[in-house]
């Protein structure tokens, strides 16, 4: 027995149309899922730096991945205060300020 292609021309236009929304959903589907597991994920320290830049801090000095969901970050606040800042890994959002020290 000899095997034949499928071809969508003997198929009914609404038949075809069936199958091609099915075919763009599939697709659409999986790039939902594909971005919300990058969503998920963790940003890097330049990443990190940038967005605590943007909240108005400066002179970040030290950087550091205390877990999965959390960064710890030397710097200074728009009144040149030294600070400690808990830092959301994933959104970079600061979460806590410390004074640590004087202004400049």
């Amino acid at each position: 027995m000899r095997h034949t292609p499928v071809s969508t021309r003997f198929l009914p236009k609404a038949l075809q149309a069936t199958a091609l929304a099915s075919l763009i959903a599939l697709g659409a589907g999986t790039a939902l899922a594909q971005t919300a597991a990058t969503s998920d994920a963790t940003m890097n320290f330049g990443q990190i730096a940038e967005a605590v830049q943007k909240q108005g801090f400066t002179e970040i000095r030290e950087i550091e991945r205390k877990s999965d969901k959390l960064f710890e970050i030397e710097a200074r606040d728009a009144s040149g205060a030294k600070v400690e800042l808990y830092v959301d890994a994933r959104s970079g959002e600061v979460l806590k300020t410390e004074v640590k020290g004087k202004r400049k």
